[in-house]
């Protein structure tokens, strides 16, 4: 079996083919291709994470908001940040005029970010187009009293041609 083996070497040998090359067309494919991918990914545009239960409002305003702490509201959580702060379906019955779980939140946010400004922190608020007008309430009855005072809502930015309201015939 080596003769054989030792047979096919000098015969490749002589031929001049080589056993060893290395195909690079096909890494410069995969790199060209994460080139453009990065390319076109690293826009101007801020994202917020959201989630597929999450419908927010449409707006055709051209300010962008700031980066800021957000809060996002389904119907049945609050969370901050990434952290689940309370139960809509708690909150409910409860008499409260502020959220606590939002509160001490809120209140660990400022501490991270040290001294707050003298018109108040910005917050945004990311909450489904459905929600009840209660919840919202409270939520933003909550950011004020933690010196969160200016309050911004997550929309979906329309374009510039669509109307802005008033009474339609």
């Amino acid at each position: 079996m080596s003769a054989l083996v030792a047979a096919r070497r000098r015969k490749l040998q002589k031929s001049g083919a080589s056993s060893g090359k290395l195909n690079l067309v096909s890494l410069m494919d995969i790199f060209t291709i994460l080139v453009f991918f990065l390319m076109i990914n690293s826009s101007d545009v801020e994202v917020l994470q959201s989630s597929a239960d999450l419908k927010l409002p449409d707006s055709t305003s051209e300010q962008r908001p700031d980066e800021q702490t957000v809060i996002t509201v389904t119907d049945d959580s609050i969370v901050v940040m990434g952290r689940k702060v309370a139960d809509v379906d708690a909150l409910l019955g409860s008499g409260d005029i502020a959220i606590s779980g939002l509160a001490e939140e809120l209140r660990y946010q400022s501490k991270r970010k040290g001294e707050a400004p003298a018109d108040g922190r910005k917050i945004t608020i990311m909450g489904d187009k459905e929600i009840p007008y209660w919840l919202l309430k409270k939520i933003m009855l909550t950011c004020t009293t933690e010196d969160y005072a200016r309050i911004s809502l997550a929309v979906n930015r329309l374009s510039g041609d669509a109307p802005t309201g008033g009474a339609s015939s």
